[in-house]
């Protein structure tokens, strides 16, 4: 009896506890929805609500239970919290647990050079919103940047960053005529290759002896507003002939809609509006060596991303992801439209500069998995709807690898991620030159 009364208390102990926590994380979840994001994030942080106020609710009616039932509960509860632990440490990567992050790589490397880590304009999304005065849509100039870490040989690649931060010969710049101008994501930039295997390097080092000069304007993370922003801050100091707009099926619309929700960011929206980005690098800078600071002070340590499950709420979010899919896809349609503006506006920035438009689609992985990849079927076919009634040029590359390639899946990393590996992009640098030139 004295066993089971003690037992009792230390139980009581511990869901009071569990009590206040939760109070606490209803509190922080709304700080960080309704405060700091303005509210612009509420859908996101909508399931943290529900499941936070479920188990406070659950924890109100156990106290009116009598004790051996609310023992028994406990026990329930505390057995099946011990389990999402036991799977968490499950998924851990034992073999490469002590292989260093990027950051650790960049703590590392910069006792001995003067180096940075990628700082993506997608990082400052909904960031201190309504509050900033500058959106910058490059990295950090003139750094000697880590980019990525391979999955093939879990080797970090690095490259020098150009005057405005992008990923270039800086040289480039001061070249009269430019044949190419690349506008993208992290294909673009080159996720995850070293510099002389990325698409505008192939394309400058073709195998056709033909002279060509690129500027490569591609972030990692963008999506369709940022890039437009991009190009509408940088093209009119280019004199180009053309401009290599990439589409990312992957990824594209889903990053519209989040870019939507900054308000700075749906500025450019407006025909009229800019920064002047080209002249305020130091003050991009200077923006963007202090958010690195601050990811590197946040980095959470292995043992904190432990405590907090990250790589079980990781799994449940790819299968709650695939699951709602079509659920998503509903919420992707609204922003068709307004793709379709952008394609227009970016189709009249590069005529008023008299360069020619090329758009180039860029498949997802899952086009050629056993997957069921209707949404990705769905977009394509709108998506190129558009373009050929906008009398766009385009390169399809989709169509190009289905065509060409008895094994597409040889283009991309692993032959499931999403980033193409060193012979897809030479395949993409090719087809580009041979459809062009």
């Amino acid at each position: 009896m004295y066993k089971f009364q003690t037992l009792n208390k230390a139980l009581d102990k511990i869901i009071k506890v569990i009590f206040v926590i939760l109070i606490g994380l209803i509190f922080y979840t709304y700080y960080r929805s309704e405060v700091l994001y303005g509210g612009l994030y509420r859908d996101y942080y909508l399931k943290y609500y529900i499941f936070l106020v479920f188990s406070l609710f659950i924890l109100i009616i156990l106290n009116f239970f009598n004790e051996k039932i609310k023992i028994r509960i406990y026990s329930i509860l505390i057995s099946i919290i011990f389990g999402f632990y036991i799977c968490e440490m499950l998924l851990i990567d034992f073999k490469n647990l002590n292989t260093k992050t990027k950051y650790q790589y960049y703590l590392d490397l910069n006792k001995e050079k003067d180096a940075v880590v990628s700082i993506y304009p997608a990082k400052f999304i909904l960031k201190n919103v309504n509050q900033k005065e500058l959106f910058p849509l490059s990295g950090i100039s003139e750094k000697l940047t880590i980019y990525c870490k391979k999955r093939e040989n879990k080797e970090f690649v690095t490259y020098i960053s150009d005057r405005y931060g992008f990923r270039n010969d800086d040289s480039n710049w001061d070249k009269k005529n430019i044949d190419f101008v690349l506008l993208g994501d992290s294909l673009v930039q080159g996720s995850c290759v070293h510099e002389n295997k990325t698409i505008n390097s192939q394309i400058s080092q073709n195998e056709f002896d033909i002279e060509i000069y690129t500027i490569n304007l591609g972030m990692s993370g963008n999506g369709p507003l940022l890039e437009y922003a991009t190009l509408k801050e940088y093209l009119k100091y280019i004199k180009t002939k053309k401009v290599l707009y990439f589409f990312n099926e992957n990824n594209d619309f889903s990053n519209l809609q989040l870019e939507l929700k900054d308000p700075l960011l749906k500025k450019y929206l407006d025909n009229k509006f800019h920064q002047g980005l080209i002249n305020k690098q130091a003050e991009i800078d200077r923006i963007n060596n202090s958010l690195l600071k601050e990811e590197i002070k946040n980095k959470g340590t292995p043992l904190f991303d432990f405590i907090k499950l990250s790589k079980l709420r990781s799994l449940f979010s790819v299968i709650l992801n695939k699951k709602f899919k079509s659920q998503n896809s509903k919420s992707l349609k609204r922003n068709f439209q307004i793709y379709n503006d952008i394609l227009i506006n970016l189709k009249k920035l590069t005529n008023n500069q008299n360069a020619e438009l090329y758009f180039i689609y860029m498949p997802a992985v899952e086009n050629f998995l056993d997957t069921d990849s209707e949404l990705k079927s769905e977009i394509y076919t709108k998506v190129m709807m558009m373009v050929q009634n906008l009398n766009i040029k385009y390169i399809d590359i989709q169509n190009k690898l289905k065509s060409e390639h008895k094994d597409p899946l040889s283009m991309f990393s692993l032959r499931k991620n999403q980033h193409l590996n060193e012979m897809g992009y030479k395949f993409v640098a090719e087809t580009i030159i041979k459809e062009i030139k």
